[in-house]
């Protein structure tokens, strides 16, 4: 994992992001989910690049909407401690192909000044770092729901506690 805290994108339900107003920006890619549904394997790198095209789709027609909610306001209070160096390494990971932050060419070393910059609404990437946010927090209500509904059926959820760390993470950077 290349965080302690992050949920993975992997699991997201896009239908559920995109919700009933939306549902339509994810007709054209019907086909392709198919597709990767009926394989005997995942093939989790072409599942996550068709579900980050697709997040990407409904995050510049949903982002600012969800950005002015009270619900992410309240996600992202809590969150930020961890949340703003999770988007900056995955901004640097996907600028540099690989989450080895010792082979990136710039922010190879972590520096909270310059991730505050960045995430700052004044940087000039922080549209780019606020799809990260977005992702966060739509996992996160996927899962509060599936938690919510697990503790109305009586059934008690444990977290797993994370030992150790990835050498090639966002907490190790």
């Amino acid at each position: 994992a290349i965080s302690a805290f992050a949920l993975h994108p992997l699991y997201i339900n896009l239908a559920k992001v995109a919700g009933k107003e939306y549902a339509n920006q994810l007709s054209s890619l019907k086909t392709k989910q198919k597709q990767l549904n009926e394989l005997t394997k995942v093939d989790y790198e072409e599942v996550m690049k068709y579900k980050f095209s697709a997040l990407k789709k409904l995050y510049d027609i949903m982002g600012a909407d969800c950005f002015e909610s009270d619900g992410y306001k309240k996600f992202f209070k809590h969150n930020r401690h961890w949340l703003e160096s999770f988007a900056a390494f995955c901004y640097f990971r996907d600028k540099y192909g690989s989450s080895n932050f010792d082979k990136w060419k710039t922010n190879s070393l972590y520096n909270k000044a310059e991730i505050d910059k960045l995430c700052s609404p004044k940087s000039s990437i922080y549209k780019q770092i606020c799809f990260y946010f977005f992702n966060q927090y739509h996992l996160h209500l996927q899962l509060k729901e599936a938690v919510d509904y697990a503790h109305k059926k009586g059934v008690v959820l444990k977290g797993d506690i994370p030992i150790g760390i990835s050498r090639k993470s966002c907490d190790a950077w």
